[in-house]
């Protein structure tokens, strides 16, 4: 900012406009001693530099003088700037007509020019006389077109600041939308692709039902009440993507029951996990299709032996499911509605972060590793 070795003339400094407009808007809220705080000291370092510049020229100069000088035309800027907040509202830069915003804004930066000088000339006169001096201003004439000049370029720069304050917000505020609408897709994906695994798992259970039927129907009747219970707990969390770890074990163990009745004497199913993971958030019902694949296509008319073990390794779990049946086939492995699914899904939840691969077991068998993290 320009200074001038003339005492009585305002250094008309553009004030920190950015602060100021963001307190703007809340001139009124208990945050305005903090704001008035701001410009005093805002003044008060305009003062210490205009003493230094003059202390060479005029060393008998009163030290307060120059504090005076700086921090009234500060001040009144500093007041000035919530009403050239709610001016720019009215007549926004970006707005049309142009002419009419144009206009709109050289008048008030007259006003604005009058109001500043009037009102740091009205201070500065007050202080003075407090002390018994008299201020003295200069040539009116004069001294407001010096005025003038200098807080024309203050106003423009506080409507840039307020410009580019707004633009950013504005932007900030899409940026944030998008990132809620992606948010919102990719949740309504996790829904849809969830909601795929009970229907497929029904399907096949009332299929596994109906042939257990004509083999022995007190089988059938108990699988039928388990089903229900499964049915009972998935839909108590069907509004949700993740539930605790123990919440989807309890499920994957009345699933591993109903599947032993199925197979009763054939099927040896255990399920293993390390103690203190029941509130880690897991993906829902993740584990059941691969254990659903591993019965129905690793296993020979599901007899065997497949276990389920749950391990926490620092921040990532891993599940890995064992099975001692035929193995993977020679061909590359085709991922039916399940693998699928589980595959779409892990992507979604951990993009790029997730693993889920397929192994021999040896001597024979199947081991089918995931892993994703977990928070803390």
């Amino acid at each position: 900012m320009a200074m001038t070795s003339n005492p009585p003339t305002s250094t008309g400094d553009t004030g920190d406009t950015g602060e100021a407009d963001s307190r703007a808007p809340r001139w009124l809220a208990p945050a305005w001693p903090m704001y008035l705080a701001l410009a005093l000291l805002f003044g008060a370092y305009l003062g210490v530099n205009h003493l230094i510049d003059l202390r060479s020229v005029r060393p008998a100069l009163a030290p307060w003088k120059p504090f005076v000088w700086e921090s009234s035309s500060v001040v009144v800027i500093f007041a000035l700037i919530p009403l050239i907040v709610r001016f720019e509202r009215r007549f926004k830069l970006d707005a049309r007509p142009r002419s009419r915003i144009l206009l709109a804004h050289i008048a008030g930066a007259v006003v604005f020019s009058i109001v500043h000088t009037g009102g740091m000339v009205l201070i500065r006169k007050l202080t003075y006389a407090l002390v018994g001096e008299s201020y003295d201003f200069g040539n009116v004439l004069i001294g407001g077109v010096y005025e003038l000049q200098k807080d024309l370029i203050t106003y423009v720069v506080i409507l840039i600041v307020l410009f580019a304050v707004r633009e950013f917000r504005v932007r900030r505020a899409g940026e944030l939308r998008a990132a809620e609408l992606a948010a919102e897709l990719s949740e309504a994906r996790l829904r849809h692709l969830t909601a795929q695994i009970e229907p497929h798992f029904l399907f096949n259970a009332l299929n596994a039902i109906s042939n257990r039927m004509h083999e022995d129907v007190e089988a059938a009747d108990r699988m039928i009440s388990q089903l229900g219970d499964l049915l009972r707990a998935a839909y108590e969390s069907d509004h949700h993507v993740q539930v605790p770890l123990g919440r989807e074990l309890g499920w994957l163990r009345g699933y591993a029951a109903m599947m032993a009745e199925r197979f009763r004497g054939q099927l040896a199913f255990e399920v293993e996990a390390e103690p203190g993971l029941d509130t880690a958030q897991v993906p829902r019902l993740l584990l059941q299709p691969i254990v659903e694949n591993a019965i129905r296509h690793g296993l020979r008319d599901g007899r065997g032996w497949l276990r389920v073990d749950v391990r926490r390794t620092g921040a990532r779990l891993q599940y890995t499911i064992s099975d001692d049946g035929i193995g993977l086939p020679e061909a590359p492995l085709e991922r039916g509605t399940g693998l699928s699914n589980i595959s779409r899904r892990l992507e979604l939840l951990f993009p790029n972060d997730h693993t889920l691969t397929f192994a021999p077991r040896v001597p024979c068998g199947t081991v089918v590793t995931v892993s994703f993290p977990v928070p803390g």
